[in-house]
Protein backbone atom coordinates (compact mmCIF):
# COMPACT_ATOMS: atom_id res chain seq x y z
CA UNK A 1 0.00 0.00 0.00
CA UNK A 2 1.10 3.36 -0.93
CA UNK A 3 2.00 6.03 2.44
CA UNK A 4 -1.23 8.74 2.67
CA UNK A 5 1.63 11.72 2.92
CA UNK A 6 3.48 10.15 -0.22
CA UNK A 7 0.41 9.28 -2.44
CA UNK A 8 -0.13 12.84 -4.47
CA UNK A 9 3.28 12.81 -5.21
CA UNK A 10 3.26 9.21 -6.66
CA UNK A 11 0.21 9.41 -8.91
CA UNK A 12 2.14 12.62 -9.93
CA UNK A 13 5.18 10.96 -11.23
CA UNK A 14 3.63 7.98 -12.91
CA UNK A 15 1.99 10.12 -15.86
CA UNK A 16 0.49 9.23 -19.34
CA UNK A 17 3.13 9.30 -22.07
CA UNK A 18 2.15 12.58 -23.98
CA UNK A 19 2.23 10.52 -27.43
CA UNK A 20 -0.87 8.58 -26.60
CA UNK A 21 -4.13 8.95 -27.96
CA UNK A 22 -6.44 11.39 -26.01
CA UNK A 23 -8.56 8.75 -25.30
CA UNK A 24 -6.15 6.02 -23.66
CA UNK A 25 -4.83 9.24 -21.90
CA UNK A 26 -8.24 9.58 -20.87
CA UNK A 27 -8.49 5.96 -19.14
CA UNK A 28 -5.37 6.08 -18.20
CA UNK A 29 -6.22 9.57 -15.22
CA UNK A 30 -9.19 7.55 -14.47
CA UNK A 31 -7.31 4.46 -13.59
CA UNK A 32 -5.06 7.33 -11.39
CA UNK A 33 -7.96 9.04 -9.95
CA UNK A 34 -9.17 5.63 -8.56
CA UNK A 35 -6.18 4.77 -6.52
CA UNK A 36 -6.34 5.48 -3.07
CA UNK A 37 -3.49 4.85 0.19
CA UNK A 38 -5.76 1.92 0.90
CA UNK A 39 -5.23 0.44 -2.75
CA UNK A 40 -3.31 -3.03 -2.57
CA UNK A 41 -2.39 -5.36 -6.00
CA UNK A 42 -4.36 -8.32 -3.84
CA UNK A 43 -6.78 -6.07 -1.86
CA UNK A 44 -10.05 -7.42 -2.98
CA UNK A 45 -11.67 -4.21 -0.64
CA UNK A 46 -9.62 -1.70 -2.78
CA UNK A 47 -8.85 -3.63 -5.95
CA UNK A 48 -6.33 -2.02 -8.76
CA UNK A 49 -7.17 -4.91 -11.87
CA UNK A 50 -10.82 -4.14 -11.70
CA UNK A 51 -9.86 -0.36 -12.40
CA UNK A 52 -7.61 -1.37 -15.37
CA UNK A 53 -9.58 -3.79 -16.94
CA UNK A 54 -12.69 -1.46 -16.89
CA UNK A 55 -10.65 1.98 -18.14
CA UNK A 56 -7.84 0.61 -20.36
CA UNK A 57 -7.93 -2.95 -21.29
CA UNK A 58 -10.14 -2.38 -24.61
CA UNK A 59 -8.22 0.73 -25.53
CA UNK A 60 -4.95 -0.85 -25.34
CA UNK A 61 -5.96 -3.50 -27.57
CA UNK A 62 -7.41 -0.91 -29.50
CA UNK A 63 -4.41 1.39 -30.03
CA UNK A 64 -2.19 -2.47 -30.48
CA UNK A 65 -4.72 -3.62 -33.55
CA UNK A 66 -4.76 0.36 -34.94
CA UNK A 67 -1.20 0.29 -36.11
CA UNK A 68 -0.54 -2.13 -39.33
CA UNK A 69 3.62 -1.80 -39.21
CA UNK A 70 5.51 -4.56 -39.10
CA UNK A 71 6.58 -4.85 -35.09
CA UNK A 72 6.96 -7.17 -32.67
CA UNK A 73 3.59 -7.44 -31.72
CA UNK A 74 3.47 -11.20 -30.50
CA UNK A 75 5.89 -10.13 -27.44
CA UNK A 76 2.66 -8.80 -26.19
CA UNK A 77 0.15 -12.29 -26.58
CA UNK A 78 -0.96 -14.25 -23.93
CA UNK A 79 -3.15 -11.77 -21.65
CA UNK A 80 -5.58 -8.65 -21.82
CA UNK A 81 -3.40 -5.57 -19.81
CA UNK A 82 -5.49 -6.32 -16.27
CA UNK A 83 -4.23 -9.74 -16.65
CA UNK A 84 -1.00 -9.26 -17.11
CA UNK A 85 0.35 -9.31 -13.02
CA UNK A 86 -1.33 -12.91 -13.01
CA UNK A 87 -0.31 -14.57 -16.21
CA UNK A 88 3.13 -15.06 -17.51
CA UNK A 89 3.43 -13.89 -21.31
CA UNK A 90 3.50 -16.84 -23.76
CA UNK A 91 6.66 -15.94 -25.50
CA UNK A 92 10.01 -13.27 -24.15
CA UNK A 93 12.45 -11.26 -26.03
CA UNK A 94 15.87 -13.03 -26.31
CA UNK A 95 18.43 -10.08 -26.72
CA UNK A 96 21.18 -10.95 -29.27
CA UNK A 97 23.93 -8.81 -30.95
CA UNK A 98 22.74 -8.58 -34.60
CA UNK A 99 26.63 -8.56 -36.71
CA UNK A 100 25.47 -7.47 -40.34
CA UNK A 101 28.40 -8.43 -42.28
CA UNK A 102 30.47 -8.09 -39.15
CA UNK A 103 29.99 -4.37 -38.50
CA UNK A 104 26.35 -3.37 -36.80
CA UNK A 105 26.41 -4.61 -33.95
CA UNK A 106 22.87 -4.07 -32.70
CA UNK A 107 20.88 -5.05 -30.20
CA UNK A 108 18.04 -7.13 -31.61
CA UNK A 109 15.67 -9.75 -29.76
CA UNK A 110 14.38 -12.89 -30.81
CA UNK A 111 10.84 -13.64 -29.96
CA UNK A 112 10.84 -17.39 -28.18
CA UNK A 113 8.70 -19.10 -26.40
CA UNK A 114 8.94 -18.95 -22.55
CA UNK A 115 11.21 -21.37 -20.44
CA UNK A 116 9.88 -19.84 -17.61
CA UNK A 117 7.46 -21.01 -14.62
CA UNK A 118 4.16 -19.98 -16.30
CA UNK A 119 1.76 -21.27 -13.13
CA UNK A 120 2.75 -19.20 -9.15
CA UNK A 121 5.00 -21.78 -7.21
CA UNK A 122 2.55 -23.46 -4.43
CA UNK A 123 4.27 -21.75 -1.84
CA UNK A 124 4.68 -18.31 -3.48
CA UNK A 125 3.39 -15.26 -1.74
CA UNK A 126 0.29 -13.68 -4.66
CA UNK A 127 2.22 -10.36 -4.59
CA UNK A 128 6.05 -12.03 -5.74
CA UNK A 129 3.90 -13.52 -8.45
CA UNK A 130 2.49 -10.73 -9.56
CA UNK A 131 5.27 -8.55 -9.64
CA UNK A 132 7.43 -11.24 -11.12
CA UNK A 133 4.76 -11.41 -14.03
CA UNK A 134 5.03 -6.95 -13.46
CA UNK A 135 8.62 -7.40 -14.49
CA UNK A 136 8.45 -10.19 -17.43
CA UNK A 137 5.89 -7.69 -19.19
CA UNK A 138 7.62 -4.52 -18.32
CA UNK A 139 10.87 -6.61 -20.64
CA UNK A 140 8.44 -7.86 -23.44
CA UNK A 141 7.41 -4.22 -23.86
CA UNK A 142 10.80 -2.94 -23.66
CA UNK A 143 11.59 -4.68 -26.78
CA UNK A 144 8.35 -4.25 -28.42
CA UNK A 145 8.85 -0.25 -28.35
CA UNK A 146 12.64 -1.03 -29.92
CA UNK A 147 11.19 -3.09 -32.91
CA UNK A 148 9.07 -0.08 -33.64
CA UNK A 149 12.17 2.07 -34.59
CA UNK A 150 13.83 2.13 -37.68
CA UNK A 151 17.40 1.27 -38.36
CA UNK A 152 18.17 5.23 -37.47
CA UNK A 153 16.22 4.75 -33.84
CA UNK A 154 12.98 6.77 -35.10
CA UNK A 155 9.77 6.12 -34.91
CA UNK A 156 7.88 5.75 -38.69
CA UNK A 157 4.89 7.40 -39.23
CA UNK A 158 1.48 6.00 -37.62
CA UNK A 159 3.69 4.28 -34.88
CA UNK A 160 3.39 7.26 -32.10
CA UNK A 161 -0.54 6.05 -30.18
CA UNK A 162 0.93 2.78 -30.34
CA UNK A 163 4.44 3.78 -28.69
CA UNK A 164 2.92 6.41 -26.23
CA UNK A 165 0.51 4.05 -25.46
CA UNK A 166 3.43 0.97 -24.40
CA UNK A 167 5.36 3.85 -22.00
CA UNK A 168 2.38 4.68 -20.39
CA UNK A 169 1.86 0.92 -19.64
CA UNK A 170 5.41 0.79 -18.07
CA UNK A 171 4.78 3.82 -16.22
CA UNK A 172 1.57 2.25 -14.57
CA UNK A 173 3.58 -1.17 -14.07
CA UNK A 174 6.40 1.20 -11.92
CA UNK A 175 3.59 2.64 -10.44
CA UNK A 176 2.00 -0.38 -9.11
CA UNK A 177 5.21 -1.83 -7.37
CA UNK A 178 4.63 0.90 -4.94
CA UNK A 179 1.21 -0.64 -4.23
CA UNK A 180 2.00 -3.81 -2.46
CA UNK A 181 -0.16 -5.15 0.35
CA UNK A 182 1.14 -4.72 4.13
CA UNK A 183 2.93 -7.83 5.29
CA UNK A 184 0.50 -10.58 5.58
CA UNK A 185 0.38 -14.55 7.61
CA UNK A 186 1.12 -15.62 4.27
CA UNK A 187 4.86 -13.74 3.58
CA UNK A 188 6.01 -14.64 6.93
CA UNK A 189 5.36 -18.39 6.55
CA UNK A 190 7.27 -17.48 2.92
CA UNK A 191 10.05 -15.96 4.80
CA UNK A 192 10.75 -18.79 7.30
CA UNK A 193 10.54 -21.41 4.27
CA UNK A 194 13.48 -19.68 2.39
CA UNK A 195 16.45 -18.17 4.09
CA UNK A 196 17.08 -14.93 3.90
CA UNK A 197 20.25 -14.89 2.01
CA UNK A 198 19.35 -17.58 -0.56
CA UNK A 199 15.98 -16.52 -1.50
CA UNK A 200 15.81 -14.42 -4.32
CA UNK A 201 16.78 -10.77 -3.38
CA UNK A 202 16.41 -8.89 -6.65
CA UNK A 203 19.05 -6.54 -8.26
CA UNK A 204 20.70 -4.01 -7.21
CA UNK A 205 23.13 -1.30 -8.36
CA UNK A 206 26.31 0.42 -8.08
CA UNK A 207 25.80 3.59 -6.05
CA UNK A 208 28.70 5.41 -8.26
CA UNK A 209 27.50 4.05 -11.98
CA UNK A 210 24.78 2.27 -13.61
CA UNK A 211 26.27 -1.69 -12.91
CA UNK A 212 25.17 -4.15 -11.71
CA UNK A 213 26.65 -4.58 -7.30
CA UNK A 214 29.45 -7.18 -7.05
CA UNK A 215 26.67 -9.39 -4.94
CA UNK A 216 23.97 -8.86 -8.12
CA UNK A 217 26.58 -9.90 -10.41
CA UNK A 218 27.73 -12.79 -7.97
CA UNK A 219 24.29 -14.35 -8.10
CA UNK A 220 23.35 -13.78 -11.54
CA UNK A 221 26.33 -15.94 -12.74
CA UNK A 222 24.86 -18.76 -9.76
CA UNK A 223 21.95 -18.77 -11.03
CA UNK A 224 23.06 -19.61 -14.93
CA UNK A 225 25.43 -21.79 -13.69
CA UNK A 226 22.76 -23.91 -11.45
CA UNK A 227 20.89 -23.58 -14.52
CA UNK A 228 22.82 -24.73 -16.89
CA UNK A 229 23.79 -27.84 -14.22
CA UNK A 230 20.27 -28.85 -13.70
CA UNK A 231 19.88 -28.89 -17.68
CA UNK A 232 22.43 -31.50 -17.91
CA UNK A 233 20.66 -33.50 -15.94
CA UNK A 234 17.17 -33.28 -16.64
CA UNK A 235 17.77 -33.21 -20.54
CA UNK A 236 20.13 -36.58 -20.04
CA UNK A 237 18.64 -39.56 -21.86
CA UNK A 238 15.90 -40.25 -24.45
CA UNK A 239 12.72 -38.23 -23.31
CA UNK A 240 9.79 -36.05 -25.54
CA UNK A 241 9.43 -32.31 -25.36
CA UNK A 242 6.85 -32.80 -22.78
CA UNK A 243 8.41 -35.15 -20.46
CA UNK A 244 11.58 -32.85 -20.60
CA UNK A 245 9.22 -30.13 -19.77
CA UNK A 246 7.79 -32.62 -16.29
CA UNK A 247 11.18 -33.33 -15.64
CA UNK A 248 12.34 -30.08 -15.39
CA UNK A 249 9.12 -28.39 -13.50
CA UNK A 250 9.97 -32.12 -11.33
CA UNK A 251 13.86 -31.22 -10.67
CA UNK A 252 12.88 -27.11 -9.40
CA UNK A 253 10.15 -28.69 -6.95
CA UNK A 254 13.04 -30.45 -5.52
CA UNK A 255 15.30 -27.11 -6.05
CA UNK A 256 12.25 -25.87 -3.21
CA UNK A 257 12.23 -28.61 -0.80
CA UNK A 258 9.29 -29.77 -2.28
CA UNK A 259 8.27 -33.53 -2.28
CA UNK A 260 7.49 -34.96 -5.22
CA UNK A 261 4.86 -37.45 -5.49
CA UNK A 262 5.58 -41.43 -5.23
CA UNK A 263 4.05 -41.66 -8.92
CA UNK A 264 6.67 -40.26 -10.42
CA UNK A 265 8.58 -42.27 -12.58
CA UNK A 266 10.32 -39.29 -14.90
CA UNK A 267 13.30 -38.77 -12.58
CA UNK A 268 15.55 -41.55 -11.43
CA UNK A 269 16.48 -41.78 -7.43
CA UNK A 270 20.15 -41.34 -8.90
CA UNK A 271 19.29 -37.98 -10.27
CA UNK A 272 17.29 -36.86 -7.35
CA UNK A 273 20.33 -37.45 -5.39
CA UNK A 274 22.38 -35.36 -7.97
CA UNK A 275 20.26 -32.81 -7.94
CA UNK A 276 20.07 -32.28 -3.96
CA UNK A 277 23.95 -31.84 -4.30
CA UNK A 278 23.92 -29.70 -7.40
CA UNK A 279 21.06 -27.50 -5.16
CA UNK A 280 22.85 -27.64 -1.93
CA UNK A 281 26.52 -26.90 -3.51
CA UNK A 282 24.53 -23.03 -4.89
CA UNK A 283 22.89 -22.62 -1.76
CA UNK A 284 26.55 -22.90 -0.03
CA UNK A 285 27.53 -20.20 -3.00
CA UNK A 286 24.52 -17.95 -2.40
CA UNK A 287 25.39 -17.63 1.10
CA UNK A 288 28.78 -16.72 0.29
CA UNK A 289 28.02 -13.76 -2.45
CA UNK A 290 25.51 -12.85 0.60
CA UNK A 291 28.56 -11.25 2.10
CA UNK A 292 30.08 -9.30 -1.09
CA UNK A 293 28.98 -6.13 -1.76
CA UNK A 294 25.47 -4.92 -2.35
CA UNK A 295 26.66 -1.27 -2.88
CA UNK A 296 29.77 -0.98 -5.19
CA UNK A 297 30.58 -2.87 -8.75
CA UNK A 298 33.40 -4.63 -9.21
CA UNK A 299 34.71 -1.39 -11.32
CA UNK A 300 33.79 0.87 -7.90
CA UNK A 301 35.11 -1.43 -5.36
CA UNK A 302 36.03 0.58 -2.41
CA UNK A 303 39.75 1.19 -2.69
CA UNK A 304 40.32 0.91 -6.33
CA UNK A 305 41.31 4.52 -8.44
CA UNK A 306 38.29 4.52 -10.10
CA UNK A 307 36.54 4.53 -7.02
CA UNK A 308 38.06 7.76 -5.11
CA UNK A 309 38.04 9.13 -9.15
CA UNK A 310 34.12 8.77 -8.91
CA UNK A 311 33.61 9.33 -4.96
CA UNK A 312 33.07 13.20 -5.28
CA UNK A 313 30.55 12.01 -7.81
CA UNK A 314 28.18 10.42 -5.69
CA UNK A 315 25.73 13.36 -4.45
CA UNK A 316 25.57 14.43 -7.43
CA UNK A 317 24.83 11.13 -9.46
CA UNK A 318 22.41 10.35 -6.72
CA UNK A 319 20.44 13.84 -7.16
CA UNK A 320 20.44 13.38 -11.10
CA UNK A 321 19.58 10.32 -10.82
CA UNK A 322 16.19 11.63 -8.77
CA UNK A 323 15.51 14.42 -11.18
CA UNK A 324 15.12 11.80 -14.10
CA UNK A 325 12.90 9.87 -12.02
CA UNK A 326 10.74 13.02 -11.40
CA UNK A 327 11.68 13.33 -7.84
CA UNK A 328 13.75 16.44 -7.62
CA UNK A 329 14.81 18.83 -10.25
CA UNK A 330 17.81 18.61 -12.15
CA UNK A 331 20.77 20.89 -11.63
CA UNK A 332 22.13 21.52 -15.17
CA UNK A 333 20.47 23.69 -17.63
CA UNK A 334 21.49 21.28 -20.36
CA UNK A 335 20.11 17.41 -20.02
CA UNK A 336 20.34 14.68 -21.69
CA UNK A 337 17.33 12.99 -22.98
CA UNK A 338 16.63 8.95 -21.75
CA UNK A 339 16.99 6.72 -25.00
CA UNK A 340 13.88 5.16 -25.83
CA UNK A 341 12.15 2.58 -24.09
CA UNK A 342 15.01 3.60 -21.25
CA UNK A 343 15.72 0.18 -18.54
CA UNK A 344 16.79 0.98 -15.11
CA UNK A 345 20.67 0.83 -16.24
CA UNK A 346 19.78 2.98 -19.21
CA UNK A 347 18.69 5.58 -16.83
CA UNK A 348 21.28 5.32 -14.19
CA UNK A 349 23.80 5.46 -17.48
CA UNK A 350 22.26 9.23 -18.29
CA UNK A 351 23.05 10.18 -14.79
CA UNK A 352 26.31 9.29 -14.98
CA UNK A 353 26.98 11.19 -17.83
CA UNK A 354 25.12 13.63 -17.06
CA UNK A 355 27.43 14.55 -13.73
CA UNK A 356 30.44 13.28 -15.91
CA UNK A 357 29.98 16.04 -18.79
CA UNK A 358 31.88 18.57 -17.49
CA UNK A 359 28.88 20.51 -17.73
CA UNK A 360 30.14 22.94 -14.81
CA UNK A 361 31.76 21.82 -11.53
CA UNK A 362 30.52 19.69 -9.21
CA UNK A 363 30.98 20.70 -5.73
CA UNK A 364 29.36 18.87 -2.93
CA UNK A 365 26.89 20.10 -0.65
CA UNK A 366 27.14 23.47 -2.67
CA UNK A 367 24.53 24.98 -5.36
CA UNK A 368 26.44 24.77 -8.74
CA UNK A 369 26.74 27.53 -10.68
CA UNK A 370 26.41 27.44 -14.48
CA UNK A 371 29.10 26.70 -16.89
CA UNK A 372 29.72 28.51 -19.80
CA UNK A 373 27.95 26.03 -22.42
CA UNK A 374 25.07 26.28 -19.97
CA UNK A 375 24.29 29.64 -20.10
CA UNK A 376 24.79 29.44 -23.79
CA UNK A 377 22.11 27.12 -23.86
CA UNK A 378 19.69 29.14 -22.00
CA UNK A 379 20.39 32.17 -23.90
CA UNK A 380 20.10 30.20 -27.65
CA UNK A 381 16.73 28.97 -26.14
CA UNK A 382 15.72 32.69 -25.85
CA UNK A 383 16.56 32.49 -29.75
CA UNK A 384 19.39 35.41 -29.01
CA UNK A 385 21.92 35.95 -31.57
CA UNK A 386 25.58 34.83 -31.32
CA UNK A 387 26.32 38.49 -30.75
CA UNK A 388 23.83 39.00 -28.44
CA UNK A 389 25.39 35.78 -26.36
CA UNK A 390 28.58 37.36 -26.97
CA UNK A 391 27.88 40.91 -25.58
CA UNK A 392 25.70 39.93 -22.05
CA UNK A 393 28.45 37.20 -21.52
CA UNK A 394 31.48 39.57 -22.61
CA UNK A 395 33.19 37.16 -24.44
CA UNK A 396 33.66 36.75 -28.17
CA UNK A 397 31.83 35.76 -31.12
CA UNK A 398 34.04 32.51 -31.53
CA UNK A 399 33.84 31.14 -28.04
CA UNK A 400 30.68 31.12 -28.38
CA UNK A 401 30.43 29.37 -31.73
CA UNK A 402 32.60 27.06 -30.13
CA UNK A 403 30.29 26.36 -26.65
CA UNK A 404 27.81 25.61 -29.06
CA UNK A 405 30.05 23.19 -31.04
CA UNK A 406 31.37 21.61 -27.80
CA UNK A 407 27.74 20.65 -26.70
CA UNK A 408 26.80 18.90 -30.15
CA UNK A 409 29.87 17.14 -29.52
CA UNK A 410 28.77 16.11 -26.01
CA UNK A 411 25.19 15.49 -27.05
CA UNK A 412 26.51 13.11 -30.20
CA UNK A 413 29.15 10.89 -27.91
CA UNK A 414 26.90 10.69 -24.49
CA UNK A 415 24.24 9.56 -27.77
CA UNK A 416 26.70 6.61 -29.35
CA UNK A 417 26.93 5.00 -25.46
CA UNK A 418 23.39 5.56 -24.21
CA UNK A 419 21.82 1.76 -24.58
CA UNK A 420 23.57 -1.01 -22.60
CA UNK A 421 23.64 -4.28 -23.88
CA UNK A 422 21.57 -6.38 -21.21
CA UNK A 423 23.94 -9.16 -21.66
CA UNK A 424 27.24 -7.57 -20.62
CA UNK A 425 25.61 -4.62 -18.86
CA UNK A 426 27.79 -2.13 -20.69
CA UNK A 427 27.30 0.39 -23.73
CA UNK A 428 26.31 -0.99 -26.70
CA UNK A 429 28.56 -0.02 -29.80
CA UNK A 430 29.07 -1.57 -33.26
CA UNK A 431 31.81 -4.36 -33.80
CA UNK A 432 33.75 -1.54 -35.76
CA UNK A 433 33.92 0.95 -32.51
CA UNK A 434 35.14 -2.83 -30.45
CA UNK A 435 37.66 -3.27 -33.10
CA UNK A 436 38.78 0.48 -33.07
CA UNK A 437 39.05 0.52 -28.99
CA UNK A 438 40.76 -3.50 -29.18
CA UNK A 439 43.17 -2.05 -31.79
CA UNK A 440 43.73 1.47 -29.64
CA UNK A 441 44.35 -1.23 -26.58
CA UNK A 442 47.15 -2.77 -28.45
CA UNK A 443 48.73 0.12 -28.94
CA UNK A 444 48.93 1.33 -25.18
CA UNK A 445 46.91 4.57 -25.44
CA UNK A 446 45.09 6.23 -22.59
CA UNK A 447 41.71 5.44 -22.09
CA UNK A 448 40.75 9.36 -22.71
CA UNK A 449 42.76 9.59 -26.29
CA UNK A 450 40.97 6.05 -27.14
CA UNK A 451 36.98 8.01 -25.86
CA UNK A 452 37.99 11.04 -28.08
CA UNK A 453 39.08 8.89 -31.26
CA UNK A 454 35.90 6.63 -30.88
CA UNK A 455 33.52 9.56 -29.86
CA UNK A 456 32.73 7.79 -26.32
CA UNK A 457 32.45 9.17 -23.30
CA UNK A 458 35.36 8.28 -21.03
CA UNK A 459 33.47 6.61 -18.80
CA UNK A 460 31.77 4.33 -21.46
CA UNK A 461 34.87 3.87 -22.87
CA UNK A 462 36.44 2.45 -19.84
CA UNK A 463 33.77 0.05 -19.13
CA UNK A 464 34.06 -1.55 -22.57
CA UNK A 465 38.36 -1.64 -22.32
CA UNK A 466 37.85 -3.34 -19.21
CA UNK A 467 35.04 -5.97 -20.50
CA UNK A 468 37.19 -6.43 -23.69
CA UNK A 469 40.49 -7.32 -21.69
CA UNK A 470 38.44 -10.02 -19.77
CA UNK A 471 37.56 -11.72 -23.28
Amino acid sequence: MARLDYLPHLLSVYGHDSRCSSQFAMGYSTVIAGLTASSSLTSRRYPIWPLVRENLDELFEGCIASYEGVWAKSLLEGACLSEMAQRAPLFSAAPYIESSGGNSGVLTADVVANDVVVTKPEHMPEIDWQLLNLERWDSNIRFAIRSLLDSKGALPTGAEFLCGALESVRDLFRLMRHFRPNRTKALRNFDVLVDDRTRPQGGSFCELCWRDSIRSNRLQEIEAKERHEVGNVVRSGHFTDDEQDARGAEAWKLERSLQLPRSCTLISKAEITKLHLIFERFRIERIVAGNLSNRYCRIHKPGSPKYHADLRYKAAFQSHLSALTGVNKSEFAFNFRLPDAADAQEVRKVAYDQVHSGLHSIRSGKVSSLGLREKVWLMYKEGLSQSEMARRLGISRQAISKAKKSLELLMNTHHAGSYINPLTGEAQVPELIRDAIRDAMMRGISIAVIAKEVGLSKGTVDGLVRLIGKN
